[in-house]
């Protein structure tokens, strides 16, 4: 077989499969795509669908990538029957053997077990596939997983997850492995719910046959009792159907509670978050954040040390929100205090910003100097702020942003920082400023150019460009707050409302009901090369900047419920 698996893809949507389209599920430890067919109503969890994925070529052998080809020209010859299924394809898991025409044999293919992973989110030097591959798949949840294997005998296998019709075609015991079916029956993925799975083995013509009977059974049982459906799409549509106060309320029962010194941006946005939490709700600040802040204030320099990084000096956001509420000037000095930190002769970029012009200074210059010229109305603020953002000058064609002048990648982050830097500066910009409609501009520019790499699910990935990179969770926040933040201000019109849910849902689906959040990209750096940023380490659970960046999302969301 030729290996253009994508072309093949392609030309299945260009002249059949106009309800789907190409996307990614990951990146192999060769650098390859792993490719899906991808069904447009994939993401649709609001239960009126059943959603169904089909998996072939565990071990990447040429003739069980065909198997799976060949079951979906039968599933697409036979639309008619299953129109009514929302059924996605993940053609060949073990694309690297592919690739490389590995004629493994079907038990002892890299990915024909070890699920679920144990860390190496998705850095993993030997078998990154399998950390894309469980994430992917827990988190797209359908309602029943099918794989399809080549065998000379026929046997139907299920996991412990399947529903009692479907497994009344059984004829072999129930998958209990380590395999990708065996585990989705049994592990809970961040507290998500098991989902059926079936594995279908026998010759090319049986297991196509056994497929469209499957099918059939499905979608015979809609409407009843039996219906096909998984625990894990119940969760998924449990949290996207949660209003934001209860996200915020989630979120900031964990995050918000340290400010260890020197201070930085990845907890002082989460105790801000909580101040704002406590502001929406008609509540009074908690006592512990007075607790925790103080020291600080009645004492700067025990923020940091002699010289403060400016995300140290941008760890301040939240001192704005207590003056805002309490009226006490000691707050509004202190963030004037740790502004003036930034060298304001005239520099650019202003000492300690980097003086390659990294997306990350557009919110630490945005932050401070925004809310410091709000609070005194001193033009010299903005002028620094304006003339910086006026010469970034790596924003290209596209409206993306490269990390800095010497990094020419387009990272997850790097771009949330852009968007959530320029969405602050212009909340407190007058329209008045001689460069409002240039900053303005870089703002819908970017927003625009952002909009063709959003995944389905509503995320972002690590790496903005390549989609097979992981859906990353801090840059979907920040993108979703600056465009929330946007269409509050009247920046953006009401056309981006659909991007927005879109990217609110994609942020809820990876906010666990206890607060722990899904897939953040860890502390990043100027990086070498665009592998390096791919298999940069994503942290899962408790993560004070991912955390962070959720509680402002949700917060701000607050107002569209």
């Amino acid at each position: 077989m030729s290996k253009s698996l994508e072309s093949v893809l392609h030309n299945l949507v260009k002249q059949w499969l106009d309800a789907s389209d190409i996307s990614y599920c990951g990146i192999t430890k060769n650098g390859y795509q792993i490719p899906v067919l991808l069904h447009k109503s994939a993401y649709d969890f609001s239960g009126d669908c059943t959603r169904i994925l089909v998996v072939g070529g565990v071990n990447g052998t040429d003739d069980n990538v065909q198997l799976a080809l060949d079951v979906i020209d039968t599933i697409t010859n036979n639309y008619n029957d299953f129109n009514s299924l929302s059924i996605s394809y993940i053609p060949c898991l073990d694309y690297d053997a592919y690739i490389s025409n590995l004629q493994t044999p079907q038990t002892e293919g890299k990915l024909t077990h070890g699920f679920p992973p144990d860390g190496n989110y998705f850095f993993d030097p030997e078998i990154p596939e399998s950390r894309y591959i469980w994430r992917w798949v827990s988190y797209q949840a359908s309602d029943l997983v099918i794989e399809l294997s080549l065998g000379e005998s026929t046997k139907i296998e299920s996991n412990a997850a399947v529903p009692a019709f479907l497994a009344d075609m059984d004829t072999a015991s129930p998958i209990s492995d380590d395999s990708l079916i065996g585990a989705l029956g049994r592990k809970h993925e961040s507290n998500l719910g098991s989902i059926p799975g079936v594995r279908i083995t026998g010759t090319n013509e049986q297991v196509t046959l056994k497929t469209v009977e499957l099918l059939h059974k499905v979608v015979d049982s809609k409407g009843t009792d039996q219906s096909s459906s998984s625990l894990a799409a119940a969760a998924i549509r449990s949290r996207r159907n949660r209003a934001a106060q209860e996200v915020s309320e989630a979120v900031a029962s964990q995050f918000g509670y340290k400010l260890d010194s020197p201070i930085n941006y990845i907890q002082g946005v989460g105790v801000s978050g909580r101040i704002r939490l406590a502001e929406y709700k008609n509540q009074d600040v908690p006592d512990d954040i007075f607790q925790l802040v103080d020291p600080y204030v009645d004492n700067p320099s025990t923020s940091f040390g002699d010289a403060p990084g400016s995300a140290s000096l941008a760890g301040a956001v939240w001192a704005d929100d207590l003056f805002r509420v309490t009226g006490d000037p000691k707050y509004k000095n202190y963030l004037l205090d740790l502004t003036n930190r930034f060298d304001l002769s005239g520099s650019n970029p202003p000492t300690p910003a980097d003086p390659k012009w990294r997306t990350e200074d557009m919110f630490m210059l945005g932050s401070t100097m925004g809310r410091s010229y709000a609070l005194t109305q001193e033009e010299q603020y903005l002028d620094i702020l304006t003339n910086f953002l006026a010469e970034m000058g790596t924003q290209q064609i596209s409206g993306l942003f490269w990390h800095d002048r010497e990094t020419p990648f387009y990272w997850g982050r790097g771009n949330g920082f852009a968007v959530l830097g320029l969405a602050e500066t212009l909340t407190y910009l007058p329209q008045s400023h001689p460069l409002y409609a240039d900053i303005l501009l870089m703002y819908q520019k970017l927003l625009n150019g952002l909009l063709k790499y959003q995944n389905p699910s509503g995320c972002y990935h690590q790496v903005i460009t390549l989609p097979g990179s992981y859906q990353e969770l801090t840059s979907t926040c920040m993108i979703g707050y600056g465009v929330a933040r946007g269409i509050k201000l009247g920046l953006l019109d009401s056309s981006y409302l659909p991007t927005l849910t879109s990217l609110w849902n994609g942020a809820k689906a990876r906010v666990a009901e206890t607060g722990d959040v899904v897939d953040g990209c860890t502390g990043t750096g100027a990086l070498e090369t665009e592998q390096d940023y791919i298999v940069r380490e994503a942290l899962s659970g408790y993560d004070d900047r991912t955390g962070s960046l959720a509680l402002w999302f949700a917060v701000e969301m607050m107002q569209f419920d």
